[in-house]
């Protein structure tokens, strides 16, 4: 390992429970680029709060490089509009360049790859499957002043204990992708 004499870069992470595994995807790419990390994801949340947290959290502290930005599956497992969720992304896009931070949007896995044999019934899943791919399709044509980690392609069902969230095997390869993308 090389020491530094220089500050790491301070990066932020902000989404949902598929943010928050300790020593996740997110980590995971911190470790690779040497950053240090504030992670205020939390399971279960849509990107409305993502916003309102980001804005607290932004107006105390802002002295970061990049933020990443994960969210959207909460959106598209309500009856949230998929409009609403894509304008609280682009909203935290538009308040990280407000601060001069460097945003960077997480359209995340292919869920019709992982989202099989869910907790929820079939009928329930394809429905919400299906509006996570649309508001993944929408992220990629609509947001603007960011870069985009454009849909992991990597990471399969096997990498899944409930088909949705990853498991280690998955956070490996999602972290690969995110760093194979962020050198690009």
């Amino acid at each position: 390992m090389l020491l530094s004499h220089t500050t790491p870069k301070k990066v932020l992470y902000i989404g949902d429970s598929l943010t928050c595994y300790k020593g996740g995807w997110q980590d995971q790419v911190s470790k690779e680029f040497g950053w240090s990390t504030t992670n205020i994801s939390k399971g279960g949340k849509r990107t409305e709060w993502m916003l309102g947290v980001l804005k607290s959290h932004l107006s105390q502290t802002h002295d970061y490089e990049k933020v990443f930005i994960y969210g959207g599956c909460n959106d598209a497992y309500s009856y949230v509009k998929l409009t609403s969720a894509i304008n609280n992304i682009q909203d935290m896009v538009d308040l990280c360049r407000s601060f001069k931070i460097e945003p960077i949007v997480v359209v995340g896995y292919d869920p019709n790859l992982v989202q099989q044999r869910t907790p929820y019934d079939e009928k329930t899943t394809k429905f919400h499957r299906d509006r996570y791919v649309e508001l993944q399709k929408l992220m990629t044509q609509h947001l603007t002043n960011c870069k985009i980690i454009i849909k992991d392609t990597t990471v399969t069902r096997k990498d899944s204990d409930d088909g949705l969230h990853l498991k280690s095997s998955g956070h490996k390869k999602f972290s690969n992708w995110v760093i194979e993308h962020i050198k690009k």
